[in-house]
């Protein structure tokens, strides 16, 4: 389970020793937002789950303990990296589902140097002529959270991968993790990560911004060429995944959890125009205080010049899924609307369907298990359908699941505890399903 009743041990280790949430694969940080018999709960929010929309599901073709999918779609095929494990080793795989056969798996990269870890994890973008990168983390060292970023690229489909790619310019003993790609031109990929290249005074002990996660940046050509490594905010959460989107006029927009002196974490987004990385801007003031790392990143999507970001949130003791709209490129966003059923963990997704409707998919408690819950949400009248995915009732969990729209079907794809260990799950169904 993902709370016990340890709980407020376990937040007074949190506020202690935030950076040590990423080492631990199978943490109880990021519930820090209350167990179902802790949570206050609406209960007029409390619906009943729909289970009415049928989901195929469909072979995954790993070949051991494997876990962490990410997905992504590309021309009506649908992209997968995922990881798999032995005693000896770990390895990073691909594969491609093109006319639902699946292309050979490859090994992307494999070592005893993996860093492997629950939430962050291995992800992938596709250029518009077919181009793909892939990154990971490899470990600067035996411990539990100094690792850098790699990236390989790929203009075959994935048969043949390049030699990996540091993207930052930093490679001090320290944190770079938490990656988002996604295509920024023709010929070029944006990536944005947390980087710890300020920890132990290393910019001076009187400087203001030592000691504190950083939000990067750079851009990485299709034949490997890297763009100046840049600093887009200087004070971040330390370790909630980030997100990229590109909008219809071009911007590239990144979210993430953001920082403030007050020990504020609210989600954040930044835009990347022509004229650079602009000042980040706050999606919500929810108000989150917490001194230590959920562990809970948000996720945004843009189509036809709608922008949407879904975030987790446990401010004022209350765990909340919201998700807010935009249709001026990022520089505002709507009044959020929550979404959950009253005792959310997190993890969530998000993909634009229409002008006016996003599908959200979070983790919930519900009667003491995880659930994944898909909802098909209206800017206008908010979440019209949640229908209940999948139940996991086991000790361990699903980690961060994902979904992706190809032509007019909704994958979805989580790591899938058994008692022999760690498989993948992913399943499918009609877009038009999630319609009223």
């Amino acid at each position: 389970r993902q709370i016990n009743p340890m709980r407020t041990i376990l937040i007074a280790l949190l506020m202690t020793f935030a950076m040590q949430a990423v080492a631990e694969r199978k943490t109880n940080f990021e519930s820090i937002a209350l167990s179902p018999s802790d949570a206050s709960t609406d209960n007029s929010r409390v619906t009943q789950l729909d289970d009415s929309i049928i989901f195929e599901e469909i072979f995954v073709p790993f070949e051991q303990k494997a876990n962490e999918p990410s997905i992504t779609s590309h021309k009506g095929s649908l992209y997968i990296s995922w990881m798999e494990h032995s005693e000896e080793t770990s390895k990073v795989m691909f594969s491609i589902l093109s006319s639902g056969i699946w292309s050979e798996p490859r090994t992307v990269y494999s070592g005893r140097d993996l860093f492997v870890n629950w939430a962050d994890y291995p992800s992938i973008a596709v250029l518009e002529d077919g181009t793909v990168a892939l990154h990971w983390l490899r470990e600067l060292r035996p411990s539990t959270f100094d690792y850098k970023i790699q990236v390989s690229l790929s203009d075959d489909r994935g048969q043949s991968w390049t030699e990996p790619i540091t993207p930052h310019e930093d490679l001090s003993i320290t944190q770079h993790g938490f990656v988002s790609i996604y295509p920024n031109s023709s010929d070029t990929f944006s990536l944005v990560w947390l980087d710890g290249r300020t920890y132990g005074n290393k910019v001076g002990k009187n400087n203001p911004n030592n000691d504190k996660m950083q939000l990067r940046a750079t851009t990485l050509s299709r034949e490997g060429q890297l763009s100046e490594d840049v600093a887009v905010d200087l004070n971040t959460c330390s370790c909630c995944q980030t997100s990229l989107s590109k909008t219809k006029k071009g911007t590239i927009v990144a979210a993430y959890r953001d920082r403030t002196t007050e020990e504020i974490r609210d989600i954040s987004i930044v835009r990347l125009t022509s004229s650079g990385w602009e000042k980040p801007i706050s999606v919500n003031q929810d108000g989150w205080e917490i001194s230590g790392c959920p562990v809970n990143g948000p996720s945004i999507s843009s189509n036809n010049g709608i922008l949407a970001v879904v975030w987790f949130t446990g401010a004022n003791d209350i765990p909340a899924i919201k998700v807010a709209f935009s249709d001026d490129d990022g520089r505002e966003f709507d009044n959020p609307i929550r979404i959950d059923l009253g005792n959310p963990l997190g993890r969530v997704d998000l993909e634009i369907l229409n002008d006016e409707t996003a599908l959200v998919s979070w983790v919930e408690w519900v009667e003491d298990d995880e659930v994944l819950i898909l909802c098909s949400v209206s800017r206008k009248e908010g979440c019209m359908l949640k229908q209940k995915l999948t139940i996991n009732p086991t000790n361990e969990s699903i980690n961060f699941p994902k979904i992706e729209i190809v032509n007019d079907y909704l994958y979805a794809a989580w790591t899938r505890p058994t008692k022999h260990g760690d498989t993948i799950a992913m399943v499918r169904t009609e877009i038009n399903k999630f319609s009223r």
